[in-house]
């Protein structure tokens, strides 16, 4: 490495629309920037075969941060436009020449690994944000794939970043990967809340004033299973609405779902909002109900804004909530959800104590400082 010239870093992500994922590509580049190294992003778009870049360019572009749209990812699989995608990568690593390349999501960590080997990139990181072998919803055969694949993406990278206790264990005992993972826990800036009625006002304005909201933020994907969230609202009072922020593949069979069960009067999808983050005082309870998760920035976002919070039980989500002491780790089932918000609706103690506890641990352990000097200090260990 040019100890002359400030190193290159190149973060590739397999989708730029704006999830925890993108976010974490989103804060590590622009503080990389700040350092004063040379920054790019390279990416697909917001899931489909050649889709339009999505927010996480915008947002990357307004920061005058580079970016490269990778038009053949996508989220689903084709040999063929993998192929593309993998020859695309590689011409744009020959042409950058990065000294780090830095690679997020599971699709970017297999295709931009081996091509960063082609390339002859001298340092390739991946970040896993959760195990895609965890899927176990998938065939047998597909996770025994899948671990293969994992496996290979770790093993062509020459460090691999978990973000969870749970997975870093497991990762370190795979074969031959003691000595290449290491655990960084994502770190989250402060955020300028919008005050509790301004925020109900901004969101919904017709609300009676009884009014009790839960819900939450994240992609309208099968694995953020809003669908248990929308069949739990059946079993809750009138008085209680649901509120989702995001948008994604699932919107329609979400709409159709809150028509069957009519509650398009209490469930309500308000579509992607800028800095959605910002309107986290105007509920009561948060929510997150996926089915797999990494370490959620959504849960850090709810533990700023002193919410109590209902999330599944998943590994990485126990880093940051203590069930009973700091929020509730539950199955995310309908009637566990429903039981859940219905025993913190009536007990406003426990939600004020549950909240306070979940500001004090994401305060004191999810230093946004600590996750860039840990994460900066894997990219030149050796190099410097």
């Amino acid at each position: 490495m040019n100890k002359d010239k400030a190193p290159t870093i190149l973060y590739l992500i397999t989708k730029s629309n704006f999830g925890g994922a993108q976010k974490y590509v989103f804060e590590l580049a622009v503080e990389a920037k700040r350092r004063g190294y040379n920054v790019a992003v390279a990416g697909g778009g917001t899931g489909e075969a050649c889709a339009t870049t999505g927010l996480l360019f915008e947002k990357l572009s307004a920061a005058e941060v580079d970016t490269h749209h990778i038009t053949h990812f996508m989220r689903d699989m084709s040999i063929k436009r993998e192929l593309l995608a993998f020859f695309a990568i590689w011409r744009l690593l020959r042409k950058i020449k990065p000294d780090v390349l830095h690679v997020t999501s599971s699709k970017a960590g297999g295709i931009g690994a081996a091509a960063g080997r082609l390339a002859g990139i001298q340092r390739i990181v991946f970040t896993s944000h959760g195990l895609t072998v965890d899927e176990t919803w998938r065939p047998r055969w597909q996770r025994a794939l899948i671990y293969c694949a994992t496996w290979t993406t770790m093993r062509l990278c020459h460090q691999s970043i978990m973000i969870t206790n749970e997975t870093f264990k497991r990762a370190q005992n795979l074969p031959l990967m003691k000595d290449r993972v290491s655990l960084v826990h994502n770190g989250i800036q402060p955020i300028d809340f919008i005050e509790r009625e301004e925020a109900r006002t901004s969101l919904a304005p017709q609300l009676p004033s009884n009014t009790l909201i839960i819900g939450g933020i994240g992609e309208l994907h099968p694995n953020k299973n809003w669908q248990a969230a929308v069949a739990a609202l059946t079993s809750l009072p009138e008085n209680v609405h649901l509120f989702i922020m995001g948008e994604g593949e699932e919107r329609d069979s979400l709409d159709r779902l809150i028509k069957h069960h009519h509650l398009a009067h209490r469930a309500h999808l308000l579509g992607h909002k800028d800095k959605a983050a910002r309107f986290l005082k105007a509920f009561d309870v948060f929510i997150l109900p996926s089915k797999k998760e990494g370490l959620p920035y959504v849960l850090l976002e709810a533990g700023l804004a002193e919410l109590p919070t209902i999330a599944s039980n998943l590994p990485g989500n126990h880093d940051i909530i203590e069930t009973g002491q700091s929020g509730l780790l539950i199955s995310p089932a309908p009637d566990f959800i429903a039981t859940s918000v219905s025993m913190l609706l009536r007990d406003q103690g426990m939600q004020r104590r549950l909240g306070q506890a979940l500001h004090k641990t994401v305060t004191t352990t999810f230093s946004p400082d600590r996750m860039y000097d840990k994460t900066f200090a894997i990219y030149f260990k050796g190099k410097q």
